[in-house]
């Protein structure tokens, strides 16, 4: 299973450690789904996670990027246009299409397009029920 996971949700997950989008980078480190990402995507994971230094220790920061590098599906952006409300968003969805990724995880569900035939735009719980009903 492919997802293109939103920087919020890795943020989240850095500074709770006991919280669902904990879960998601657990479930990453583990092998239980296969991340894809683009430049554009991991620029803007080590903008913000670094940007929160003073919140999350640099080291868990470091930690993470250095695994998203080194296990991420890794492809092109597959379009360019306007798909989402907030421009800044797109670079996920494209990233998505592009690595044929079944999955957007996002705490901003309402910015994202509604439907797409190949793509859902899920939220941390609705995408820990897909790995647990993988698991099974």
């Amino acid at each position: 299973m492919r997802a293109v996971i939103d920087t919020n949700i890795f943020l989240a997950g850095l500074l709770n450690a006991e919280g669902g989008a904990a879960k998601i980078i657990r479930s990453f480190r583990e092998g239980e789904f296969d991340l894809v990402v683009t430049p554009e995507v991991f620029d803007e994971y080590v903008r913000v996670l670094h940007f929160f230094d003073n919140a999350v220790p640099a080291s868990q920061s470091e930690e993470l990027l250095e695994l998203v590098f080194e296990k991420a599906f890794k492809v092109r952006p597959a379009a360019t246009g306007r798909v989402c409300l907030d421009p800044a968003d797109e670079k996920f969805v494209f990233a998505a299409l592009a690595g044929q990724a079944a999955y957007h995880v996002t705490k901003n569900k309402k910015h994202f397009p509604q439907s797409h035939p190949s793509l859902r735009i899920v939220t941390v719980k609705e995408f820990l029920r897909e790995i647990e009903r993988l698991r099974n």
